[in-house]
This record gives structure tokens, sequence and C-alpha cells, in this order.
């Protein structure tokens, strides 16, 4: 039994093409990023309407085996992730009526472990009139 667990399982369109180095510039400590789009909602049984909310995760893949892997990922592609949720602090500084404060704004990203491409669901597939 683990004390404690830190483990995330996403599973969402890509928003964006993936950023990773090309092939010549990987390096031990390379890593790629990908922008992963999931939907969670609620039902209103007042109006009976569903009211959907997109989340947008930031995903770090780690290392030259992640940075080949995902090179070909475009827009679009259906994925799940899984990994570690980790903390990132950027130091910024905040100028206010001319003078400048520095500042830590804190966000988070998964740091990816697997990756895993899937096939589109039909459901959710427009194929237009004629299809």
């Amino acid at each position: 039994m683990n004390l404690f667990s830190n483990n995330v399982t996403l599973r969402g369109f890509l928003g964006s093409d993936a950023e990773a180095p090309s092939s010549d510039h990987i390096k031990a400590d390379s890593f790629a990023v990908l922008l992963l789009a999931t939907v969670s909602g609620v039902w209103d049984l007042g109006v009976n309407e569903w009211h959907p909310r997109t989340d947008w995760h930031r995903v770090t893949c780690p290392g030259p085996f992640f940075c080949g892997m995902v090179r070909g990922m475009r827009r679009g592609d259906y994925l799940e992730i899984e990994g570690e949720l980790r903390a990132q602090q950027q130091e910024r500084s905040v100028v206010v009526a001319g003078e400048r404060f520095p500042m830590k704004l804190g966000s988070y990203a998964v740091h990816a472990t697997r990756i895993t491409r899937l096939d589109r669901p039909d459901a959710l597939v427009d194929f237009g009139e004629d299809g």
C-alpha cells in the first residue's frame, strides 16, 4: 500500500499541435508540451439542459522518448494521458505606479508517464449531411 498517491488520468482532444524539439535538437533534458482539452459539465434538471465546461491541461512530456513520440501529434488527436500533477512557479514582475514589484505566480501541469493515442469515438464525429 502506498501512503501517498499522485496519479492523474486525462482523456481528451489536443487543442493544438504538439510542441516538440526537432530531432537534431533533442537532448537528455528535452521535453515536449501538449495542450489537452477535457469536457465535463452538469445537467440542469430545472431547464433540462446540459451545461458543459471545457478545461485545458498543460502536459509536459519529459525526455527524448516522449519528444520523438509526440512530434507527429496534431490538433484534434484523441489521447489518454497518465501522469503526475506538478506545481510550477514562475517569477514575474508587476509594474505599479512606475515601480516594479517581484511576484510569484503558480500553476499546475501534468508530468506525463504514459501517452496512448485512441481511436476517435464515432459518437462525436460529424460526417455532414451526406454521411
